[in-house]
């Protein structure tokens, strides 16, 4: 049954803030509690060694599941169909790939941070470059996931927006700084817990409450077209089933690969049996978990279309639909506990990001150059940086309140195309291209990035296309520059 007063915005109310401030006290509890065990730099990186395998997978999930997937992919579905669901399932191959050929690199070098392997592959030129663009990387998308569910969450709850990026960047620099990568992931299975369980409950109550319930909501969809998986056109500026394929391999493979906060996960588990074990725990839970944010999507427009009152204050953005479906239909503390859902993905995401900017500066920059360091003063490093790299991102993200951002899905996709791909490229040259060195690697990579910035700006090419054709460039161009006398310095042993 529709509340009384659906369409109308409860406003948060006391029982949902206690329920959020629970929910914060439980993620500074962890931190303080790891603490504890942080005796040097191997603890605070890679916890270490001690993760569990499930874990290690369930926080590589929770991770790469911000609140923008969260909501967005809801959104996506609610306004269209599920032809972008095929991108998500192409994580199953990657995932085999990234076994076969990849880990066993990481795993057998023993590296902290994955750039590491880049410096031993090729040079010390190359390793910098990328770990000091991939740092970039991280502070932008940690101000990016910040910033897109705040400005959702402020439309529907009535919280402002700052104070939604001051909570979530505040608590969780606050305990990743403490807890180190050990409160990074058990943090992250509690809040993949809470987030994965609200999505199945969601889905669950929107059918139930559609007219005609679970049947009803089905013939629906099914009569609407929005159960619509595959667009079988050769369009490629939209996501088409090919698109879907070859962009959605490439990006999963790029994440997999070139991505310090999953490589770090690959480190934290006992052995390289376990880490394929989280590999395919991550993967698993990709292809299964994620049909429930296309339910939602396709359950929210089933339950307008037949209750159209329900839309009578709708939000501005078609990305908040799904949390202003929590706030005008969810009973208090029920919301509550979804909003808090919603908390529990970015901060999953922002805690995994502070980690690997701190391990990446630390021991690609700070080590690299100061190796007479101890482990205490390299802990008493990282934690500064944590701190450091927290607060640009969360200054960033505040910024960022006065841009007018439209599709945040489609932006989010887009950032993480035009930035990594050059950075698979490189991970892809080193694996399965011995003759290529560092020269040709590094002229490779700045063209495979500079590519997909072509394609943004000249083009009309699909932006799930951009990480396919920048790695493809990137490898192209350095496999045949190692013809040429431009690559004649050998590779780091």
């Amino acid at each position: 049954m529709v509340p009384e007063k659906c369409g109308e915005a409860y406003g948060f109310g006391l029982l949902n803030w206690m329920v959020l401030g629970l929910y914060f006290l439980a993620m500074l509890g962890m931190g303080l509690f790891f603490m504890r065990r942080e005796k040097g730099g191997n603890d605070f990186f890679r916890g270490g060694g001690r993760i569990p395998w499930w874990a290690a997978g369930i926080s590589i999930y929770a991770t790469m599941l911000s609140a923008v997937t969260y909501m967005t992919i809801p959104a996506k579905a609610y306004a269209t169909d599920w032809t972008y669901y095929p991108i998500l399932a192409m994580i199953l191959p990657a995932s085999y790939l990234i076994i076969k050929y990849y880990l066993p690199h990481f795993r057998r070098q023993n590296v902290t941070s994955a750039y590491e392997y880049l410096e031993r592959r090729f040079n010390l030129s190359t390793r910098l470059l990328a770990s000091g663009l991939f740092i970039v990387f991280m502070v932008a998308r940690m101000a990016l996931v910040l910033y897109l569910p705040s400005l959702a969450l402020t439309t529907v709850t009535g919280i402002d927006i700052r104070t939604c990026i001051l909570l979530m960047g505040g608590v969780t620099i606050v305990y990743c700084t403490l807890g180190g990568m050990e409160a990074v992931v058990w943090s992250d299975v509690v809040q993949g817990i809470i987030l994965v369980g609200g999505a199945f409950f969601s889905a669950w109550y929107l059918f139930a409450n559609t007219e005609g319930g679970f049947q009803g909501a089905w013939e629906i969809a099914v009569s609407d077209d929005k159960m619509r998986l595959f667009d079988w056109s050769l369009d490629y500026r939209s996501a088409t089933f090919w698109v879907a394929i070859i962009g959605g391999l490439a990006n999963s493979l790029i994440s997999g690969t070139g991505d310090q906060t999953v490589i770090q996960r690959y480190m934290t588990v006992k052995d390289e049996k376990s880490a394929r074990k989280s590999i395919v725990t991550n993967a698993v839970m990709c292809v299964g978990i994620n049909i429930v944010f296309y339910l939602i999507g396709t359950g929210l427009y089933t339950f307008y279309k037949t209750h159209p009152q329900a839309l009578g204050s709708q939000p501005g953005s078609i990305d908040a639909i799904f949390p202003f479906f929590m706030m005008t239909q969810m009973p208090q503390g029920v919301a509550g506990l979804l909003i808090a859902a919603i908390f529990a993905a970015t901060m999953s995401t922002i805690s995994s990001n502070i980690n690997s900017v701190s391990t990446m500066f630390c021991i690609d920059f700070w080590k690299r150059f100061r190796p007479q360091t101890s482990e205490r003063q390299l802990l008493r490093v990282a934690r500064r940086t944590c701190v450091t790299g927290g607060l640009i991102g969360v200054f960033i993200a505040l910024m960022m309140t006065t841009w007018n951002i439209l599709s945040l899905l489609d932006y989010f996709n887009t950032i993480l195309g035009l930035l990594t791909s050059g950075l698979g490229g490189l991970f892809a040259m080193g694996v399965f291209l011995p003759r290529i060195h560092g020269r040709a690697a590094l002229i490779g990579f700045v063209t495979g990035t500079a590519s997909t910035f072509f394609l943004q700006f000249y083009t009309d090419v699909s932006f799930f296309l951009f990480g396919a054709i920048g790695l493809t460039v990137s490898v192209a161009t350095g496999w045949a520059l190692s013809f040429t006398s431009i690559d004649k310095c050998k590779t780091r042993k």
